[in-house]
């Protein structure tokens, strides 16, 4: 019997831990493909947004989704309430990540380990978008910039986000200089 409940919490906790770091990867991607400043905000550099620009931030990824997308937000009737529902799921998110502090001094990390693909993915963002077939002479580009091939550019880009969210939510281990989350 307590095998059992033990089970059931591992499943629940390797649940979790999904749905937070997709929770997590969603707000990186959110900062750096709509932000101005995402990658400075990431890194600390730029104040982090407010109220009214995370608002603005979360239109313009919804409304970047498919038409045949229902999205699980309540019923919200004035701006306002719709205001309010999402800074608070923002600073969830933030929350989840460990903090403004912890996400700065993870995202510094990794921009010291790795500036070459920070910066190959801030020039995708700034030069291509999301685009991934449309703009391929800007994808070209950014490709020949840094003596890779599109393909590469792009499979940075994609990964970005990720790696980032799961170096955040990464533990240390030995050898590591990560930091726990806090909390």
């Amino acid at each position: 019997m307590e095998q059992e409940a033990g089970i059931r919490k591992m499943r629940r906790s390797r649940k979790s831990f999904w749905e937070i770091l997709n929770r997590v990867t969603d707000l990186i991607e959110l900062l750096i493909t709509y932000h101005p400043q995402g990658f400075s905000v990431l890194l600390g550099e730029a104040p982090e947004p407010d109220s009214r620009e995370i608002h603005e931030l979360m239109n313009v990824g919804r409304s970047r989704l498919p038409d045949d997308f229902i999205p699980t937000m309540p019923n919200l009737e004035t701006e306002a309430e719709r205001i309010v529902y999402d800074r608070e799921y923002f600073d969830k998110s933030i929350e989840l990540a460990g903090g403004w502090p912890h996400v700065h001094l993870v995202s510094k990390e990794f921009y010291n380990a790795d500036s070459r693909m920070w910066s190959i993915v801030m020039d995708h963002v700034k030069f291509v978008g999301n685009s991934k077939s449309r703009y391929a002479s800007r994808l070209g580009y950014v490709a020949a910039r840094y003596s890779l091939a599109p393909r590469t550019v792009t499979k940075y880009r994609g990964e970005f986000s990720q790696k980032l969210a799961e170096m955040i939510l990464m533990p240390p281990g030995d050898g590591d200089n990560f930091y726990l989350i806090p909390g």
